[in-house]
């Protein structure tokens, strides 16, 4: 579990990892951050950037890869410059944007019955192919938890009609979500 206090310093760490990057250099941790327990911890993270409200870039790493810190700054500048979907974020930009943060809990496999749209998010594994669905989205578009293992499964570049292949795995999550104001 995260704090609002360290949720606060994820924010500020991401925006920092930017800013850093800007410039050509690379955000590092604060000795004094390195030693709390839960942002050391090795669990999922996700950086949503927007600007205007609108989605300006996304990135993460949702197996827990690596301490959360290092995810987050990971994360931040892989959704500023790396996200094919957009351009690579200018330095004119970053006052307009807004960052959030999604710390992942660990993974439980699940049924789709299971899945509580709002509440959990979705990650679907088939073979090498693998995506996610934050509880986010299911929130924003009213999707039930199928439509949540087919939007998965259409990240992944699957078939959303696999949702009842017996080898898919699924597997359910919350999320921390931390938000700039």
């Amino acid at each position: 579990m995260v704090s609002s206090a360290q949720g606060k310093l994820l924010l500020k760490l991401a925006r920092k990892a930017i800013e850093e990057a800007l410039k050509h250099k690379t955000a590092q941790l604060p000795l004094s951050a390195r030693r709390q327990e839960a942002i050391s911890q090795q669990l999922g993270v996700f950086v949503t950037l927007l600007k205007n409200s609108e989605l300006r870039g996304s990135m993460g790493y949702p197996e827990g890869t690596y301490p959360l810190a290092d995810g987050v700054i990971k994360a931040a500048r892989d959704a500023a410059f790396n996200d094919a979907r957009f351009k690579r974020l200018g330095k004119i930009e970053l006052p307009q944007l807004q960052i959030r943060v999604d710390v992942l809990s660990r993974f439980k496999p699940a049924k789709i019955s299971e899945v509580r749209p709002g509440k959990h998010g979705v990650y679907v594994k088939l073979g090498p192919f693998k995506a996610l669905q934050l509880p986010e989205d299911a929130k924003k578009f009213k999707w039930t938890g199928r439509q949540m293992v087919e939007n998965a499964l259409r990240r992944a570049g699957l078939a959303p009609e696999m949702w009842n292949d017996r080898n898919l795995k699924i597997c359910m999550f919350t999320t921390q979500a931390f938000e700039e104001k």
